[in-house]
């Protein structure tokens, strides 16, 4: 662990021949020697070695994925002062299934840990068994966390429920996406409305209900508990890795980023370039239905070249069945052609399916493989031919995606595809039944309005046109505060209803870009950033003075951005081809330069 601030010498020749000596600046205390600095992590606890590698891998891939420093540890890790272990360590995660016959000293140090100012979560079931064997009537951990979980339940141990908020504000709060819940507040999904979860049956002692269940009785489903300390317990009710495991990566998603920012305030990397939200608008041209409402579409400015929007073409000159003449038909100079030159202006050109959008789509998994494989290169070939450029991005007609289907698009250069899994949630690399099966393919899943999705289901099922465009505010709003990516689709669609829904999302997506607030963008080039920010190694470092960070990325570091807690306090910023802003209490740096390496010293004033 570094104890002093080490600058390499091309840093000192940046700072003079910047024109500015920062020992004039800020004097010369900046190079004295410091205390001692803390590498700072999260904490995975896994006691469970025989059944962890499942439930820590779904939880060390979301944490990966949102930039946070994680460690995995075992009880013995434990064994340190209360406030060494604050101190590197300011977040402890307690996943399901891993913890629940803990070692009898583990309770005692988290409650050490916690009253010298520490944050744990607490997953489902940590701490129900006696290291023995039989339960546990009221835990240590359940007094610590104010609430007394995994009580007997007359249909077994866990029951199926709901999860619901007090309000949309407490859901926002907690990083659910607006349009994921039903109109009482519980947490729903595409097609399905309120999605049933599995709980175990709890009692509220003193800590505070954040979300319920109300199907089976009322039933805490995440509660918090602050102290004094400025520690705080969190109780999930909810098996987050099973979910994950299931193409649910929001719930897990939504309560890893609340609790380690909102509560843990733990540095990351922001998984978004120049730290902005993210918007991508997917539209998909299914046939020759949808050719006709592009000239308006145009004419409305929903298609402008500063929004770059992903646009989705099956190519094929039919639709239903092979010989039916409803097709888009882009290799025709009457037809497709013409609109596949102009929408290219637009955004990326993707690939939507395999030739013939319903025929395709009903047989994908009946077909031998190698017949898949020619609807599918066909389509790309097609529009890759038109546009001279190749093919990145892809999505699947009626939503029809088997996993068999990855192979291909990997293979043939797909960086990204539309997903109706995981919905409401950020790109990801989705697992399905407990299985990977993106591969290297970044996943973006569909965010919907309650059990709609497209303006024309919205249309069809009478929602007015005003809650709709609020609807739209709000995602930007909280693509914007949480500096989160997510995609929306349709299709193309001339009725007033459609034009005035999308002429409203582009007047206010271009806005805010315009105001470095957002970028809308094709699929395929964030996931080309996601692939850069992925492999970027970072260390944070803190101690009395302040922050040190160092980066490092082959691939390089430019507009790669990380954000630290600052609170109130007045700071300086130490470092090359830096871009820093501060919102609220954190402090968002970006690097400006397309370098391997990069360190970022914060230095907190009194």
């Amino acid at each position: 662990m570094a104890r002093t601030k080490s600058l390499k010498i091309g840093f000192l020749i940046t700072i003079f021949t910047g024109g500015i000596l920062l020992l004039v600046a800020y004097g010369p205390g900046w190079l004295q020697p410091v205390r001692v600095y803390h590498q700072v992590r999260v904490g995975l606890l896994a006691a469970d070695d025989e059944n962890s590698s499942d439930i820590l891998a779904a939880y060390q891939a979301v944490l990966k994925e949102e930039g946070f420093p994680v460690a995995r540890i075992n009880p013995d890790d434990l064994n340190l002062s209360p406030g060494e272990l604050v101190a590197r360590y300011p977040a402890l995660i307690l996943p399901e299934g891993l913890n629940q016959a803990l070692p009898p000293e583990v309770p005692r140090l988290l409650s050490d840990y916690v009253l010298a100012g520490g944050n744990v979560l607490l997953v489902y079931d940590p701490g129900i068994r006696a290291a023995g064997g039989g339960r546990l009537a009221e835990t240590v951990l359940a007094r610590l966390a104010g609430v007394n979980y995994g009580l007997p339940d007359p249909g077994g141990e866990s029951y199926s429920g709901y999860w619901q908020f007090s309000s949309l504000r407490e859901a926002l709060a907690w990083g659910i996406t607006p349009g994921k819940l039903s109109r009482g507040n519980a947490v729903s999904s595409y097609g399905y409305g309120r999605l049933n979860y599995r709980h175990v049956r709890a009692r509220l002692l003193d800590a505070r209900a954040i979300a319920f269940d109300t199907r089976g009785g009322w039933n805490p489903v995440i509660t918090d508990k602050l102290y004094p300390s400025g520690g705080a317990v969190v109780y999930v009710n909810l098996p987050l890795a099973f979910y994950k495991q299931m193409s649910d990566d929001l719930a897990m998603r939504s309560v890893l980023r609340t609790f380690l920012i909102k509560y843990a305030r733990l540095p990351r990397l922001v998984n978004t370039p120049g730290g902005k939200g993210g918007l991508v608008l997917n539209f998909h041209l299914d046939s020759n239905a949808h050719i006709l409402p592009l000239r308006a579409m145009i004419q409305r400015g929903i298609f402008r070249p500063d929004l770059q929007y992903s646009i989705h073409i099956t190519a094929g000159p039919d639709t239903y069945r092979p010989g039916d003449g409803l097709g888009f038909d882009a290799p025709s100079p009457v037809k497709g052609r013409p609109w596949v030159e102009v929408l290219q202006k637009y955004g990326a050109i993707g690939s939507h399916g395999g030739w013939i959008h319903n025929y395709f789509a009903a047989n994908l998994e009946k077909f031998p493989r190698q017949e898949v494989w020619r609807y599918l290169a066909l389509n790309c070939d097609t529009l890759a031919a038109i546009t001279g450029k190749p093919v990145r991005e892809y999505s699947a007609p009626v939503g029809n995606h088997p996993p068999f289907v990855n192979e291909w698009l990997q293979q043939h250069g797909i960086l990204a595809y539309y997903s109706p899994g995981d919905t409401g949630s950020a790109p990801t690399r989705s697992i399905f039944q407990g299985r990977q099966v993106s591969g290297s393919l970044w996943s973006f899943p569909i965010t919907p309005y309650g059990q709609y999705a497209a303006l024309e289901e919205l249309i069809a099922a009478g929602v007015p046109l005003a809650e709709v465009e609020g609807w739209l505010d709000n995602l930007l709003d909280f693509i914007e505060e949480e500096r989160v990516i997510r995609l929306i689709y349709t299709h193309a669609n001339r009725k007033e209803y459609a034009l005035e829904a999308l002429s409203h999302l582009a007047g206010r997506a271009a806005r805010d870009q315009d105001e470095g607030r957002l970028l809308v963008w094709p699929m395929s080039r964030f996931a080309t950033f996601l692939n850069r920010y992925e492999q970027t190694e970072a260390t944070f470092s803190h101690g009395p003075a302040g922050w040190q960070v160092r980066l490092a990325n082959r691939a390089g570091l430019e507009d790669i951005t990380v954000a630290l807690y600052v609170g109130a306090r007045r700071y300086r910023v130490l470092g090359r081809n830096l871009s820093w802003r501060q919102e609220g209490e954190w402090l968002y740096l970006t690097t400006t330069a397309n370098m391997a390496e990069n360190q970022i010293y914060v230095r907190e004033q009194n």
